[in-house]
This record gives structure tokens, sequence and C-alpha cells, in this order.
């Protein structure tokens, strides 16, 4: 009997070593490649984000570049302990993701609906045309929606007749369109979403999302959040190329 209790033991204390082994392993984040957010490692608005928010939180908190999709994937499959940034889905119920938001907003952001000039295609009516937006947010419009991996090449698609609408952030796509030097296509306020970052359903991310509310309400009261985030969360302007 009591071999057998000892054995229970030491299995109990393996496994809280463990787990408190796993709650000083640094965080991990997760970050989407987009131009201005976070192009690559080593620049970008939301890296200086992370850093702003190891810094706050005390804590180490390692991160990398991924497509869109993949970063959310990373979340939601649990090898990264949040993901920046993610507009809040006003179409899908919270509960029934495989994540959660943030308490926080951490900023906004305007989709923007880019059409071909004189063709027709508006907010009113995009169920009726093929329309596309970036293949992580397919599921925020109440229509369907084509999924893209690639800003660049949708634009030249709607361009060209190919589809007919892309739907996706400005602060993102209107730096592509420039360079693009496009001038058949037009652009409209679709919507402006509240941004948050994202967590897993699991008590690590629980534990993740308080850690980082604590650091964003510092950056808040600073005033750091709203200086990082200024380039990206602009109203809409109704420029048109």
């Amino acid at each position: 009997m009591q071999k057998a209790l000892f054995a229970l033991l030491l299995t109990f204390t393996a496994l809280f070593a463990a787990s408190c082994a796993r709650a000083e392993q640094p965080i991990v984040a997760s970050l989407a490649r987009m131009p201005i957010h976070a192009p690559n490692p080593s620049e970008g608005v939301q890296v200086q984000l992370v850093k702003a928010l190891a810094r706050a939180s005390g804590t180490d908190i390692t991160y990398n570049i991924f497509p869109f999709a993949r970063s959310v994937t990373n979340v939601e499959s649990g090898l990264a302990d949040f993901h920046i940034p993610l507009i809040r889905n006003t179409v899908v119920a919270e509960n029934d993701l495989k994540f959660f938001y943030s308490r926080e907003t951490i900023f906004h952001v305007n989709f923007v609906l880019y059409t071909r000039r004189g063709s027709g295609v508006a907010v009113e009516n995009l169920a009726r045309y093929n329309i596309a937006s970036d293949r992580a947010h397919v599921d925020y419009f109440p229509f369907h929606v084509q999924p893209s991996n690639s800003i660049e090449l949708s634009l030249k698609m709607l361009s060209m007749g190919r589809i007919d609408g892309y739907i996706f952030a400005d602060s993102a796509t209107d730096p592509v369109l420039k360079s693009l030097h496009l001038t058949n296509i037009q652009r409209s306020i679709y919507q402006r979403f509240d941004v948050k970052i994202i967590y897993p359903r699991t008590p690590r991310g629980a534990q993740v999302a308080v850690l980082m509310s604590k650091a964003l309400d510092k950056l808040k009261a600073s005033g750091e959040l709203a200086e990082i985030e200024n380039p990206v969360d602009l109203p809409y302007d109704n420029w048109q190329p």
C-alpha cells in the first residue's frame, strides 16, 4: 500500500514539475505576414507591439512571421500562445471558434471593397458576384467568398476581370494597389472592424491572456499602444487610384 502511495506521489510530483516547466517556457507569438504590420521578423507595427508586450509584461516572447491563415492555425493547434492581429468576427459566434479574443481592442481596421470601375458591383449586391478575400477571413461574410493567398494576385485578377471584387484591410491592400499602378480599380468602404489578439482555448492560453491583458493596460495608460498602432488605426480615406 505504501509503495503504491509513494508511486502515486512521484507521479503527481512529476506532473506538477512538468506543468511548472511549461509555464516557464517563453511565450510564443505568431504574427501574420502583411505589409506595414509584419513584412518580416525585424520590422512592422505588430513586431513593435510584441516587443512592447514583452517589455511591459516582463516575460520572454519569441515570435515568427507566417502567412495569415497559417498563423491563425498555429493558435488553434496550440503551436503558438497568441496570434496578432485578427478582426473580431461579427458573423460567427465566439463560442463556435477554436480560440478566444482578447478583451482589449488593439486597433481598428477598414475592410475595403475593391472593384473595377463601372462594374456595378456594390456593398449592397455582393452575393451576386465572384468576390475574393484573404483565406483567413472567408467566414467573415454572409455570402460566399473565394479564398485568396495573395493581395497582389487578387488585385491583378480583379483588374483583368477574373474576379468581380476583392475585400480586405486597406492598410495592407492599399500599398500593394499603389505599387501596381492599377487605375481601373475603384475603392469603397465595406465595414470597420475591431482588431484583437487571439489565444488558444487552453489553460495556458487563458494564463497568457491575463498576462497580456495586464501588459496592454500598461501600454494603453502610457500612450505607447496608440503610438505603435497609429500607422494602421486610421479612419477610412475615400481616395481613388
